[in-house]
């Protein structure tokens, strides 16, 4: 599960201009390659570069850390449930701090 950089060019309804534009065989991998980190295609990955944009690569998590993440967001959503009915228990916030525990030291190792 990734997300898609934040593209700070606006995105016009149609792109009738093209480029070509050549490449060495090591310059067209290191495209794709930056592309792949970005999770966008390499056209989208130009288009940003070309306008004055700063790509952030978008982090390749392990299966461990999404299940992790999935796991405190829904311990989180029944905590939020059970306190906005007033019926929050201390049991469920030790629940919520222990998976926020896991997935720091899984974060951090």
């Amino acid at each position: 599960m990734t997300k898609k950089m934040e593209s700070s060019v606006p995105r016009p309804r149609r792109r009738p201009n093209r480029v070509n534009v050549r490449f060495t065989a090591e310059e067209y991998e290191h495209v794709q390659r930056q592309a792949r980190l970005a999770n966008v295609k390499p056209a989208a990955l130009l288009r940003e570069l070309s306008m004055g944009s700063c790509l952030t690569p978008v982090p390749q998590l392990p299966k461990e850390v999404f299940r992790t993440i999935r796991s405190f967001g829904g311990n989180l959503n029944q905590l939020a449930r059970q306190a906005n009915m007033g019926n929050g228990s201390p049991k469920q916030v030790e629940a919520l701090r222990s998976s926020v525990d896991d997935l720091l030291r899984i974060l951090l190792h």
